[in-house]
């Protein structure tokens, strides 16, 4: 009696052990950040969405105003403030002849924007 109730017992263990085990590598593998896709960097996300109507490295007017040291010039033309809120909200929702990119960008990937544009 004494003996089978110690095997039951230790098979128990061991399968509550590898269950256990079994559970962790999966929640570890769907949460590996190694399985996410990578993020397009700022400057790349820039190069696909942004390059076409705007400079990066002038102020001068390309389709839209070129955007090197936006964050010095602390307004907008329409006299909103030039900030990582400012910016966010301009690249999410677009401006006066800008389509808005909530719709077709993660927000990630508009944060990437935002500290790219800020770096310019």
């Amino acid at each position: 009696m004494r003996a089978r109730r110690f095997i039951l017992t230790s098979v128990i263990l061991i399968f509550g052990g590898l269950l256990s085990a079994s559970l962790a590598a999966a929640q570890t593998s769907r949460s590996s950040p190694a399985s996410a896709p990578p993020a397009p960097s700022g400057a790349a996300l820039y190069e696909q969405h942004c390059a076409i109507c705007h400079y990066s490295g002038s102020t001068a007017k390309k389709i839209g105003p070129g955007l090197k040291n936006l964050y010095a010039r602390r307004k907008f033309a329409d006299g909103r403030r030039v900030d990582d809120a400012g910016v966010t909200d301009w690249i999410a929702a677009g401006g006066a002849d800008m389509p808005g990119y909530k719709d077709s960008l993660r927000p990630a990937e508009i944060r990437a924007l935002v500290l790219y544009v800020k770096s310019l």
